[in-house]
C-alpha cells in the first residue's frame, strides 16, 4: 500500500513561503499574533502577492532588524513557540544578525554539543559517530572564539570514509550555524607556493577578502588529504607547507588581494583556526589487517565478537600513526572520526526528512508550472535502493533522481506526478 511521504514543513513549503515566514519572526515590529494572522494568509495567497509582501518586509527588517534586545529575542521566541511553532537555532541566528548579541549571550541552554547534534541530525543521517565529534569540535571552536581569553582543547579532525557520505556537508552545516568562516582546500589540485596554480596562499586570499580579520578564526576543511600523502617529492614539499600552517605556534602569510602586481600581504596566526582533514585513506585497512592478525573481514576476532563491514570502522589513532610515518603530523590531529558508506534505509530517510531534501528542489521546479508533485514512501526506498546497489552515496542518489524525472521535467506534460516505487523502476529499468 502507497504511503505519502509525511515531510515536514520545510521540505513541503516554497522558499518563498521560507523567506516569508523567517523575516516576520526577524521584525521585531510585528507582534507575534499579527505574524500568526499572515501565515494563515499565505495558503490563499498567489506567488505574486508573496513576492510583494517580501519587498515590503525586507524594507522593514533593514529598518527594525537591529532593534532586537536580549529580552525581546527570548520573549519573542518564547511566545512564537507558543503560538506558532518550533523555532530552531538557525532561526535565531537570522534574528540576531543585525545585532551585536550572539546565540550564547541569549540561549546558552541551546548551545551544548547535544544540542548541535539534534541540529546536524536534521541534515546528515547514519553518521552517529561523526555528527557527535563534529558537534563536540565546533562547539570547542566556538568557545575559543566567544571566550578569547581562555584556553580551550584544540579539537582538529581527521575524518576518514568513503566518498558521498556527507563529510564535507556535516562541516559546511557547521560552519554556517556559527556563522564561521569556511574554506575548503583540495589537496588534490594544490600546488606549492611559487609555481601558477591553487596554492594554499591563494585560498587565504580569497577567503580574507571575504571575511577580512574574522578568518583568524576560520574553519579550514581539507578534502582529499590522503592524496599529499602519496609518494612524491612535489607531495611533501605541499605536506610540509601544509604542516607549517596547522602548526599552533605558526601563522601565514598571503596577498590581500588576487591582482597580479599592486597587492600588499597579510599575515594571520593559525593557532585560533579549526582544521578538518578528509579522504577515503585507502591503504590503512592493511595496517588495520596486521594488527588484527586477520585477513578477511568477517572472520571471528574471538569467541565473543566478529569483525564485519569495512576494515575503516576499525581504525585506530595508532593505526593512522603507522600510516603517516609522520610524528609531526599525527601530533596535529587530535580526534579520528569514521563515515560509513549510507545504507538505503539512511538515503531514503534523507530523502524523506531531511531539512535540505534534494526533492525540495523538483517541488519548486514543477510548482512552476503547477504541476503536482509528491514523492511516497516505498517510491524513496526504491531510489535508495538503486543508489546503495551501486554504492553511489548522496550526490550519486540525486543523480539518479534527476534521472528518474528527466523526461517529465523536459515534457511537462502531466498536471501530477507520484513518484513511487513502480515509477521508480520504470524510469530506471
Amino acid at each position: 500500500m502507497q504511503s505519502k511521504v509525511n515531510t515536514n514543513m520545510s521540505l513541503k513549503e516554497n522558499d518563498i513561503d521560507r523567506n516569508l515566514r523567517r523575516l516576520l519572526l526577524c521584525i521585531p515590529s510585528i507582534r507575534v499574533t499579527e505574524a500568526k494572522e499572515q501565515l494563515e494568509r499565505l495558503k490563499i495567497m498567489k506567488d505574486e502577492e508573496k513576492d510583494e509582501m517580501i519587498k515590503m518586509l525586507n524594507t522593514v527588517y533593514k529598518k527594525d532588524g537591529s532593534k532586537f534586545t536580549k529580552e525581546s529575542v527570548r520573549s519573542r521566541v518564547q511566545k512564537w513557540e507558543e503560538l506558532i511553532e518550533s523555532v530552531d537555532n538557525n532561526d535565531i541566528a537570522e534574528m540576531l544578525k543585525s545585532t551585536s548579541i550572539s546565540l550564547m549571550d541569549v540561549f546558552p541552554e541551546r548551545m551544548t554539543p547535544q544540542h548541535l547534534v539534534n541540529y546536524l541530525n536534521q541534515y546528515l543521517f547514519g553518521q552517529e559517530e561523526y555528527v557527535r565529534k563534529l558537534s563536540l569540535a565546533f562547539y570547542l571552536h566556538f568557545l575559543s572564539k566567544e571566550k578569547d581569553n581562555l584556553f580551550f582543547p584544540k579539537t582538529n579532525l581527521l575524518v576518514h570514509g568513503p566518498s558521498g557520505t556527507g563529510k564535507t556537508y556535516g562541516a559546511k552545516k557547521m560552519a554556517e550555524f556559527f556563522d564561521l568562516p569556511f574554506c575548503v582546500i583540495n589537496c588534490n589540485s594544490l600546488v606549492q607556493e611559487g609555481i601558477v596554480g591553487n596554492s594554499i596562499q591563494n585560498f587565504f586570499t580569497a577567503l580574507y577578502k571575504k571575511y577580512k580579520e574574522e578568518t583568524v578564526h576560520a574553519v579550514i576543511l581539507l578534502d582529499e588529504f590522503d592524496k599529499l600523502l602519496e609518494k612524491g617529492e612535489y607531495n611533501e614539499r605541499i605536506l610540509n607547507e601544509m604542516l607549517n600552517l596547522i602548526d599552533d605556534n605558526n601563522s601565514i602569510t598571503f596577498r590581500e588581494t588576487d591582482e597580479a602586481y599592486h597587492y600588499g600581504t597579510v599575515t594571520l596566526p593559525t593557532n585560533k583556526m579549526l582544521f578538518i582533514f578528509t579522504g577515503v585513506f585507502r591503504g590503512i585497512e592493511d595496517i588495520i589487517k596486521k594488527r588484527l592478525g586477520k585477513k578477511q573481514i568477517g572472520f571471528e576476532q574471538s569467541s565473543r565478537s566478529t569483525l564485519t563491514g569495512d576494515y575503516h570502522q576499525y581504525a585506530t589513532e595508532e593505526d593512522f600513526e603507522k600510516y603517516f610515518n609522520r610524528p609531526e603530523l599525527s601530533g596535529r590531529i587530535q580526534r579520528y572520526a569514521y563515515v560509513k558508506e549510507l545504507q538505503a534505509e539512511d538515503m531514503a530517510r534523507l530523502l524523506l526528512n531531511s531539512k535540505e531534501s534534494p526533492v525540495t528542489g523538483f517541488e519548486n521546479y514543477f510548482q512552476v508550472r503547477e504541476i503536482e508533485f509528491s514523492m511516497t514512501e516505498d517510491g524513496a526506498m526504491a531510489l535508495a535502493r538503486a543508489a546503495s546497489e551501486k554504492h553511489l552515496g548522496v550526490r550519486g542518489l540525486k543523480s539518479l533522481m534527476l534521472n528518474a524525472l528527466s523526461e517529465d521535467m523536459f515534457l511537462l506534460d502531466n498536471k501530477k506526478i507520484i513518484m513511487d516505487e513502480d515509477y521508480v523502476e520504470m524510469k530506471l529499468a
